[in-house]
């Protein structure tokens, strides 16, 4: 994924599986650096094609049984601003009983 460093725009991760009944975090880092608590910023599960972001997530040609969106910029109080560079995304996906953390499969390059 690429996104210039003056946007503020969803980017989508779609993930294949069961959509996790409380809800999603994603946390951007150049590799090889793990997050850690504070880096995970809050997401939107977008689930069904009743969702308001779901055309569009499905226009971003990310595959997948549902999307994770999180919103990057500065534009309108946007909490999620990424300087130049190369990102990792990583999702945490929280449920009941679980709660996995995992990377996602494309990179976030910040022009």
């Amino acid at each position: 994924m690429e996104i210039d460093r003056d946007s503020t725009e969803y980017l989508y991760i779609g993930v294949t599986g069961t959509v996790p009944s409380v809800g999603a975090k994603v946390a951007f880092k150049a590799p090889p650096t793990r997050p850690t608590t504070p880096d995970w910023k809050t997401a939107i599960l977008v689930n069904n094609s009743s969702h308001a972001l779901w055309n569009d997530a499905v226009a971003s040609g990310v595959g997948g049984n549902y999307y994770v969106a999180i919103l990057v910029g500065a534009f309108g109080g946007g909490t999620v601003v990424l300087t130049q560079g190369d990102y990792q995304a990583w999702l945490q996906l929280t449920d009941v009983t679980e709660q996995p953390v995992r990377i996602a499969p494309a990179a976030v390059e910040v022009l």
